[in-house]
């Protein structure tokens, strides 16, 4: 089988130096040495002004949406085709989802489609949840004006686009750093702010509320934290970066080129402008099911990671949602293809010869 990812996380070499590092601090939690290291070199890497890590990217929405101090039970504009942790991370932040339309080449919010949403509401939304869609780069300059000019609050779920993140404006950057990530460390997340307050806010929150040196809850939290393990893991994961990208770029371009000729379409610039760990392509309406049935029947694996939109979830059937049109047709047509840094121009070709 050509299996659809292949997770790789730094290996035993790449982290002894950081572990030797931790035996001799002997400081194993509690935001040691290797913590503030790690997240300095994400604000390098991002230029945000501040980072939060923690312990998984849906906590980092979470708690990102919390530290706004938003009113409890209002609404939440976000697009139903996402990965349900976005859902989940709202509904945990005291807010309700209201699900959205996404744009069809684009595959996601606009501004447009909340200001049309915005205009059937009877209530002002506490918050807007933009996603990338799938590590694609977002437009911040858009939502900044955006929520400049409504007054909403908007947060970025960002979840697989850390590396196509070259700035960081007003609204914070939610990412995640789960193994399948291109930036994996196993699990973790980050908020990307460039408020350091804000951040130091989110930070306080992952430690029960914590502030300075006291130990008394100031604000409200848990415990959301990475310990020094997690964090040398990221410290590698960030040396072997470079050529990680450099990896999953090529394979994305020796697809980009096998596609050239074919009705199936990658999303726009990725492989050139961008890279994620996963390869989305969108097969037109009527290939989708003999496509699927040469991938099965080829033992090449495949995955539609975002399902067909929060909406058709038991969990989340009963939230509003505004008209899904567009969600219900693509969430049918994209379909996730193997990539992985060490996939070869074979097996890629054998996966291109089972599309239209």
């Amino acid at each position: 089988m050509i299996p659809v990812l292949v997770p790789k996380l730094p290996g035993t070499r790449a982290l002894v130096p950081y572990f030797q590092l931790i035996d001799e601090a002997r400081i194993y939690s509690n935001y040691g040495p290797l913590h503030s290291r790690f997240a300095a070199r994400l604000a390098d890497l991002t230029n945000a002004d501040g980072v939060a890590l923690t312990c998984n990217g849906t906590i980092a929405i979470e708690l990102a949406l919390r530290a706004l101090d938003l009113p409890r039970g209002g609404i939440c504009l976000m697009p139903s085709y996402t990965f349900i942790a976005s859902a989940h991370a709202v509904a945990n932040a005291g807010l309700t989802p209201y699900l959205l339309d996404v744009d069809d080449e684009s595959l996601v919010i606009t501004p447009e489609i909340v200001k049309r949403a915005l205009n059937g509401l009877d209530e002002k939304p506490a918050a807007i949840l933009v996603v990338s869609a799938f590590g694609a780069p977002m437009n911040i300059d858009i939502w900044d004006e955006f929520s400049d000019q409504s007054g909403i609050p908007v947060v970025f779920d960002g979840a697989a686009a850390l590396t196509t993140v070259v700035r960081v404006g007003r609204s914070p950057i939610c990412v995640s750093l789960h193994a399948t990530k291109t930036l994996g460390i196993g699990e973790g997340g980050a908020v990307l702010t460039s408020d350091r307050q804000l951040s130091d806010r989110i930070t306080a929150m992952t430690g029960f509320g914590f502030t300075g040196s006291a130990r008394v809850s100031q604000i409200r939290g848990g415990n959301y934290r990475i310990s020094e393990y997690t964090a040398a893991i990221g410290l590698a994961a960030l040396d072997e970066l470079p050529d990680r990208v450099m990896r999953l770029k090529a394979a994305a371009t020796i697809y980009r080129r096998a596609l050239r000729d074919k009705q199936t379409r990658m999303q726009e610039a990725m492989g050139e402008g961008w890279i994620s760990t996963t390869l989305n392509v969108r097969v037109p309406e009527h290939f989708v099911d003999q496509t699927i049935a040469k991938l099965d029947s080829a033992d090449i694996a495949w995955r539609r990671w975002w399902g067909y939109g929060c909406h058709t979830t038991p969990a989340f059937a009963s939230v509003p949602h505004g008209e899904l049109a567009v969600t219900n047709t693509v969430a049918r047509q994209i379909i996730g293809l193997p990539l992985y840094e060490d996939i070869t121009a074979a097996e890629i070709k054998e996966v291109v010869n089972c599309l239209p």
